[in-house]
């Protein structure tokens, strides 16, 4: 195979696998969250729809970019979902962002690291709209260091 075949065969393989490794997303959209910080009273909102079948099972996973303004190892959450039916259910959540010696986790280059923090996995998810709405659990009204905050669906597998 010549230099140039081969080259060409990376390159849609590459592509091929990037592309086919995303088909289990449902939805996944990230929200900027104010410079100035995330007042406790702003609340984050997500709404889509899912057209699930029978036996579909799914994920839900928070993203959270942050940076080193950050003051804390960890993050609270309130998460309100409202469901097709109406039913409401607030999970409070906490997620470690850095080991005991200081060190963010998750992932990145320079200053910004991003996490992508279980919610809910292997859910069954009936078909309709749904609304995730998201505020802060810290202490403080305002918090400074975070970028932004996502919301991910996937189909489990």
């Amino acid at each position: 195979m010549t230099r140039t075949k081969l080259g060409n065969v990376c390159i849609f393989s590459a592509l091929l696998f990037f592309v086919s490794c995303d088909r289990s997303k449902v939805f996944d959209l990230y929200l900027e969250i104010d410079s100035q910080g995330w007042q406790a009273t702003d609340t984050i909102g997500f709404e889509f729809e899912i057209d699930s079948q029978k036996g579909d099972l799914y994920n839900t996973l928070i993203g959270l970019r942050n940076n080193n303004d950050y003051l804390y190892a960890n993050i609270f959450f309130f998460v309100d979902v409202e469901h097709p039916s109406g039913l409401h259910r607030t999970d409070t959540l906490q997620y470690i962002l850095a080991a005991p010696d200081g060190k963010w986790l998750g992932s990145g280059v320079g200053e910004i690291k991003y996490n992508l923090l279980k919610f809910k996995e292997s859910e069954i998810m009936q078909s309709g709209l749904y609304k995730y709405k998201i505020v802060h659990g810290m202490r403080d009204d305002l918090l400074i260091g975070i970028e932004d905050i996502g919301l991910r669906i996937e189909r489990s597998n």
